[in-house]
């Protein structure tokens, strides 16, 4: 009998083994590629990265120091914990078509950020795993100037998915239709954009030439330059030459039907065929359009442009709303121009050098996911004033791309100056300011 018991009690303990491992391999599945390559971007365990990174690359990676002595696994570890600090705002997903899901990004530029994964191709011991980058803004997807795509090459070595290759690839449906047609809209949009801004230079500039020569400047050049043949210098009120020129971000500008008390200005697509609409205004400072493309029809029949009036106050721009039939008292300021706060009685206008040597502060700006994607730089001029306390109550653009302009007003609107001085007293001032946007290099 002994024997037996014997017998009996090993075949329980092999049956309980096989048991125990069978309960350990279904509550612990084995992970697949995807899963590494989420515990290694978004990991929160020590080694989450080099547990997936190769041994060869590992050590290779321990060995390059950054900035300050760190490793390169230290800094990505850093990037990791700030990541975790903003978990509320994105989700990922071991499963289905999206791998990662961001919200409220940076910027306010996009409502969201999806990853999607567009490729899981899975052979042996080897997945190839494609993804690609979609932005949403106003609940529709936004065309962006290209389509990038990155592929994660995970083998699996000693039981773990390792990371042994990152590919980019970037990708231009050139006879897609929808593709195209996205990227016609955005560019008109953005040509509109400008050319409201323009107009509404313009605007300013015939406001201060009417305030200081007593009737309107019949030309553009006029405003740019000054009245000519007259033996009196004026000095400039339009600072944009190219805008003064008549034409630029493919509208043609003019003034017509101008007299002492009255005139047209108008901007026209330079392509009659390209969909954009043409816009209008006058004394009143209000801005229409029409969306045939025709001047004529603006000046007739046009609506009130849809993004009409922003009042720059202490905290930004605020939309205000405008009938279609109002036509502001003439002579009144423009809206664009209401500052927070009373104007001064007396103001004189200062160069931008002797402006930046009164500067006590400076807010730099956020530079525009939206023109960060586009590769879009340069600079934004603006014309600005500046009441006797040294704060900003007023800004208008004279140049810039229309991605930047708003991203360099937010900023210099916070900005704070020392009080010029003018026989001892303090009084404001107008004057130009710069503000450039640059993009590191690749």
């Amino acid at each position: 009998m002994r024997p037996l018991t014997g017998i009996v009690f090993a075949l329980v303990l092999l049956v309980s083994s096989v048991h125990a491992q069978t309960e350990s391999s279904q509550a612990a599945p084995p992970q697949t590629a995807r899963q590494a390559l989420i515990e290694m971007l978004f990991g929160q365990a020590p080694n989450h990265l080099e547990k997936h990174l190769p041994e060869v690359t590992r050590q290779a990676f321990e060995n390059l120091k950054g900035a300050g002595g760190q490793s390169f696994l230290g800094e990505f570890s850093m990037l990791a914990k700030q990541a975790e600090q903003g978990k509320d705002k994105f989700e990922v997903f071991d499963t289905g078509p999206t791998l990662f899901t961001a919200k409220d990004l940076p910027g306010g530029n996009y409502d969201k950020m999806d990853i999607t994964v567009e490729r899981d191709d899975l052979t042996g011991d080897e997945d190839q795993i494609e993804l690609a980058m979609h932005m949403t803004r106003g609940g529709k997807e936004e065309a962006i100037p290209f389509i990038l795509r990155i592929t994660f090459s995970m083998k699996m070595e000693s039981d773990i998915w390792r990371l042994n290759e990152i590919g980019l690839g970037v990708r231009l449906p050139l006879a897609d239709p929808a593709f195209l047609k996205s990227l016609l809209e955005r560019q008109r949009s953005q040509n509109e954009q400008m050319a409201i801004w323009s107009m509404r230079s313009v605007l300013s500039a015939e406001k201060s030439y009417q305030a200081s020569q007593g009737s309107y400047a019949c030309t553009l050049p006029a405003l740019g330059s000054g009245s000519k043949g007259t033996g009196v210098a004026h000095r400039a009120y339009l600072y944009d030459s190219q805008l003064a020129s008549g034409k630029k971000n493919g509208y043609i500008f003019a003034i017509s039907g101008c007299d002492t008390s009255h005139f047209q200005l108008i901007a026209e697509p330079a392509a009659p065929d390209s969909g954009q609409r043409a816009f209008c205004s006058d004394e009143s400072a209000t801005v229409r359009a029409s969306a045939d493309g025709k001047a004529s029809t603006c000046l007739s029949s046009g609506e009130v442009a849809e993004d009409r009036g922003l009042i720059f106050g202490a905290r930004g721009p605020v939309a205000v709303e405008v009938p279609a039939n109002a036509r502001p008292i003439v002579g009144a300021a423009p809206q664009s121009h209401v500052a927070s706060g009373t104007p001064p009685a007396q103001r004189v206008r200062v160069s931008q050098g002797v402006a930046t040597g009164l500067l006590i502060s400076k807010v730099a700006p956020i530079y525009p996911e939206e023109a960060r994607t586009a590769r879009i730089q340069g600079s934004v001029v603006l014309k600005a004033i500046i009441n006797q306390t040294g704060d900003v109550v007023s800004l208008d653009l004279v140049s810039g791309h229309p991605l930047l302009a708003p991203a360099a007003m937010d900023a210099v609107r916070q900005w704070k100056y020392r009080p010029y001085l003018l026989n001892g007293k303090a009084v404001a001032v107008e004057t130009q300011i710069t503000v450039n946007f640059t993009l590191a290099k690749d």
